[in-house]
């Protein structure tokens, strides 16, 4: 050596033996190693690039250097500096940290070289190297898009109507971004740009770079757009009368070692798109209380539990007593049906929705019965009419009792609910059985859980809660509310079952042409809407469901979904790309006719706690409560992130959320089922892309 090595180096080489005493150092393991050493060269440009990635934990200096080996027809070349020969493009130096060295090269090259080796020398007037298993590539003669190491395309912003250029690296064993790192730069130019009709897109080529502009263009009197970085915008803007263009064709210059290529860049635009139907509204409003006293003609059973059934459901005294006493004589049954008849009747001309609100106090289970079958026989007739309508009764028994008739579950409620027998299982979840949900699932009242206070008890758990503890922790309901949607007369149902109703309240719709698309994000509550269009209600559409539900096509459940004619919102993208159809009906799903609404006060330890709470909604437990509360509590439902409508370019590629540009992505079969979110392009956010 001619200079004196540098201590790491002389450690080093201590540690290796070369030293004095060699035969008593041992090796000194300094884990050296390339975790990179790559090269490609391309017959278009002339060029061989080379990239590199080492560390060391000792040894390496501003004195190490990276040195390379080839053999091609007509020379060759033995180890040489990368340093020392000529570069065609500029390359950044990059720092990758004390213990390592990293970077990249590139050397004008015409003939095809061989044997291409890479090694780091420790220092620059040493022996001691450190050999890389090089991974070498020839890329030969070929389509610019597949065959140069770098191709041109753009990107509109969210206006579509200002085009970034985009200079994407294209190696055969490392990525784009990857590329940048290690400290490569290009520079492009693009000029002549015309807006017109986009090619169409071939499997290979996703980008279009280096399909020519063709078909009838109309010329933009831009200047040229340079950038060493890998992205520009340029700072025009696309006319107005222009916005139906689908794409924008310029011509894009880069260079190499043969000087510069010009070929065509495409910048296709963004999928144009908006809300589908942004809000659909529901007129749901408070229900006028029909309300009914139902008890023996002697007086109730229990004083303390009529009591409290009063006052739940606001009762006064001007509320008319019904007795029971003849339950069973053949005419109670159609006068008890008269009687609520009447009553509606009496209060339509008022204009409001109405709900029959009854208390009843009774022993024998003929008497519920015969309560049951009278509503059965006013209150399902009333249940699609259009505004003022019954919207349907509600029954505080003095017992649990189920329903007994069918045409009863859409438009009937009969509470108390159930609780445990067992004193200790008090705190404990209940299964409720007319599904009381409160708004706060968390809510405890010393050791009383939600579950376990008496809201709208039975006669028996009642007397056993205040027997227990007392009247005044029992609470008392403050207020209460019928909620119900008004129909207008162009209202339509379509009946689920036990599931409840579709309402189709007043025609809303959405239009589509055959080439628009929509999107379908799941929302973390689900909105209770459905579709069906006007096939979807003809004779003909019935005859293809039964063929396809014959012949096994179709599951049992989605079948019986078809022949109501109504499908769930989430499955419109889906059938408009499959047999798009000009309108989308939409409506709004009931699982029950009308809401109640109560503020609860319970009292302990001489404070008072207050909280709201639904009823109905099927069976609820403690800690949990049931979604559909919500959209009846909302004056309209909002999609406007729910489905997404794309009504031009939605053959383009897209943006996704984090801004990568997924130039195989269109918005039509991608976002079927996927929420559309993306976060496009803009002037002033760097020449840098997000671009794996």
């Amino acid at each position: 050596m001619s200079a004196r090595p540098p201590r790491p180096l002389l450690r080093l080489l201590l540690g290796a033996g070369l030293g004095a005493g060699c035969g008593k150092v041992p090796l000194l393991d300094i884990e050296a190693g390339f975790s990179r050493a790559d090269a490609a060269w391309f017959a278009e440009e002339d060029t061989l690039f080379v990239f590199y990635e080492l560390t060391a934990q000792q040894g390496l200096s501003t004195h190490s250097v990276l040195e390379i080996s080839y053999v091609t027809d007509t020379e060759r070349v033995g180890w040489t500096a990368l340093s020392a020969l000529p570069q065609v493009h500029t390359h950044l130096d990059v720092d990758c940290g004390p213990t390592a060295l990293c970077g990249s090269t590139s050397i004008p090259l015409a003939d095809e070289p061989r044997d291409v080796r890479l090694r780091l020398r420790y220092h620059e007037e040493g022996s001691l190297a450190l050999d890389a298993e090089t991974v070498f590539n020839v890329v030969g003669p070929g389509a610019p898009h597949s065959h140069r190491s770098y191709l041109v395309y753009g990107v509109f912003d969210a206006t579509n109507t200002q085009v970034q250029w985009r200079g994407r690296h294209q190696f055969p064993t490392l990525r784009n971004e990857e590329a940048s790192a290690l400290g490569l730069r290009r520079a492009l130019t693009v000029a002549a740009p015309s807006l017109g009709g986009a090619p169409g897109v071939p499997v290979d080529n996703p980008y279009l770079y280096g399909i020519p502009c063709s078909g009838n263009r109309r010329a933009l009197d831009w200047a040229p757009v340079s950038t060493d970085e890998r992205a520009v915008f340029h700072p025009a803007q696309t006319p107005a009368d222009g916005a139906v263009a689908p794409e924008l064709c310029a011509e894009a210059t880069v260079t190499d070692a043969r000087g510069t290529h010009t070929t065509a860049a495409h910048a296709r635009r963004n999928p144009e798109v908006q809300p589908a139907f942004p809000v659909l509204r529901s007129p749901v409003e408070e229900a006028r209380q029909l309300r009914f006293y139902l008890a023996p003609c002697g007086g109730p059973i229990d004083a303390d539990h009529d009591e409290m059934q009063r006052e739940r459901m606001g009762f006064g005294s001007g509320v008319p007593k019904i007795c029971i006493d003849d339950w069973d004589d053949p005419d109670f049954v159609p006068d008890l049906a008269a009687t609520f008849r009447e009553a509606v009747e009496a209060a339509r001309p008022d204009g409001d929705d109405m709900v029959l609100s009854i208390v009843l106090q009774r022993e024998e289970d003929g008497a519920a019965d015969a309560l049951e079958e009278a509503l059965a026989l006013v209150a399902p007739d009333e249940r699609h009419r259009s505004s003022p309508r019954l919207a349907g009764a509600f029954v505080f028994d003095s017992d649990v009792r189920d329903l007994a008739l069918e045409e009863s579950v859409p438009v009937l409620l009969w509470c108390p609910t159930a609780f445990p027998t067992d004193r200790a299982d008090v705190p404990s979840s209940a299964a409720l059985t007319c599904a009381i949900a409160p708004d706060d699932t968390d809510f405890e009242l010393g050791p009383l859980s939600f579950g376990a206070l008496p809201v709208l008890p039975s006669r028996a758990r009642y007397l056993d809660f205040i027997d227990t503890y007392s009247r005044r922790q029992a609470g008392e309901v403050t207020d209460r509310a019928f909620l119900a949607p008004r129909f207008a007369t162009t209202s339509d149902h379509v009946d689920l079952g036990r599931f409840g109703v579709v309402t189709f309240l007043n025609g809303e719709q959405v239009s589509a042409r055959g080439s628009d698309a929509f999107s379908y994000c799941k929302p973390r509550r689900v909105p209770p809407v459905a579709f069906r269009t006007a096939f979807m209600r003809t004779e003909e559409f019935a005859e293809l469901v039964d063929q396809a539900c014959d012949d096994g096509q179709l599951s049992e459940q989605y079948c019986e979904t078809l022949r109501l004619g109504v499908l769930p919102l989430e499955q419109l993208p889906a059938l408009h790309n499959s047999a798009p159809f000009p309108d989308y009906e939409l409506g709004l799903a009931w699982d029950f006719p009308f809401l109640l609404r109560m503020t609860y006060e319970a009292f302990a330890a001489g404070s008072v706690s207050a909280l709201g709470l639904s009823i109905p909604f099927g069976v609820a437990q403690n800690g949990e409560q049931y979604l559909g509360t919500r959209s009846w509590l909302a004056e309209e439902t909002d999609l406007r992130e729910v489905l997404t409508q794309c009504h031009r370019f939605c053959d383009h590629p897209t943006f996704d959320g984090a801004g990568v540009y997924r130039v195989r992505a269109d918005f039509r079969t991608t976002y079927e089922t996927g929420c559309y979110t993306p976060r496009i392009a803009r002037p002033g956010d760097g020449g840098f892309p997000l671009d794996p």
